[in-house]
Formats: C-alpha cells, sequence, structure tokens
C-alpha cells in the first residue's frame, strides 16, 4: 500500500478513517433499532398473554348473559313475521283476542340507535287476560319493553268485563352479539 497517495489526497485519507468509523457506528444504531423493536414485540406479546384468559372469561361471561336474553325458550326473533307469530302465539296462550296487529322495523332513538321490531296491536280480552298476555310476552322476550299501553272498556252492549287494550311493544335486536352463533334477540 502506498502512503503516498493518503498524504497528497486529504479526502481519500478522511474517507478512508471515517468509512470504518460510519459503517461501525451505523451496525451499531441498527442493531441497537432493531434490540429495541424486538423488546418491545416481546413486551406486547406477554401482555397480550397475560391478558388472553382474563379475555375469553369475560368473552364467555357476555355470551352467557346474551343467551340468558335471547329468552326462556331460545326463541331468536329477527324478523317482522317471527316477531308476529311470537305476539300472535302469546295471544293465543292467554285467551287475548287480536283484532290488529302491525310491525314495524326502525331505529330506536330511546335505545342508543339499536336496531328495532315496533308492534301495535289492538285486541279485546278481560283485564286478566290482557295481563297475563303482557306478562307472557315481556316474560319470553328479556328485552322486549312495553312503550304504551291503553285499556278501555269494550262497547256497552258487550260484558262489562270485555277491554279494548291498545298496546305498543319494541324489541331490541342484536345481530352479531355473541360471535359463537349469530341471532338477533
Amino acid at each position: 500500500m502506498d502512503v503516498g497517495k493518503f498524504k497528497s489526497s486529504r479526502l481519500r485519507l478522511t474517507l478512508w478513517i471515517l468509512f470504518p468509523l460510519m459503517l461501525a457506528v451505523g451496525m451499531g444504531l441498527s442493531s441497537y433499532a432493531l434490540r429495541r423493536h424486538s423488546e418491545w414485540k416481546l413486551h406486547r406479546t406477554e401482555v397480550l398473554a397475560e391478558m388472553l384468559p382474563k379475555l375469553i372469561k369475560a368473552q364467555e361471561g357476555v355470551h352467557g348473559l346474551m343467551k340468558e336474553f335471547h329468552g326462556i325458550q331460545g326463541e331468536s326473533i329477527q324478523s317482522e313475521d317471527q316477531f308476529i307469530s311470537f305476539l300472535q302465539n302469546a295471544a293465543n296462550d292467554a285467551e287475548f283476542t287480536v283484532n290488529s296487529l302491525k310491525v314495524e322495523r326502525r331505529v330506536s332513538a330511546r335505545n342508543n340507535n339499536l336496531p328495532v321490531l315496533v308492534a301495535r296491536v289492538r285486541g279485546l280480552g278481560t283485564f286478566q287476560t290482557v295481563e297475563k298476555y303482557l306478562g307472557s310476552v315481556t316474560f319470553k322476550q328479556h328485552l322486549l319493553t312495553e312503550e304504551s299501553l291503553k285499556i278501555s272498556q269494550a262497547d256497552r252492549s258487550e260484558d262489562a268485563g270485555v277491554c279494548l287494550a291498545d298496546i305498543t311493544f319494541e324489541l331490541i335486536l342484536f345481530k352479531g352479539i355473541g360471535s359463537r352463533e349469530k341471532g338477533g334477540a
């Protein structure tokens, strides 16, 4: 190696001295950054591994709660037709005569903009049959609420014990809650 080449060119001498130093610093910084990134990923994995059993337990608790709210008979109402059928079957069981039944799907302003089915039921029965009907419907569907109830005496020519009932129900629909099974409320 000719030392004269380095004496004649300062740039070459500076590069010859600084290049190994810069290479060492660059390798050191990149390995330090890689080590820090690996430590961060390891810490994140450890935290997730620590939290995973708690999350699984919480998910099972929520799943159990949602199964309970799906109703005593496991009836999962997802459509207007199923809701109509459910209300008519409850009316038959309670001996409540349904004259008109209208169901519509909408978003509830009262229940945090959740999708709901709203049913307007008008029918005849004694006060006891109306009470039995309301109890049966709300017992079988926990997410169903009575929005309004108006009871009046039927025509005077009929039996004095017969009442005309106008009832509005609202059923909250939960789609996709409980990842293990699909269904409504």
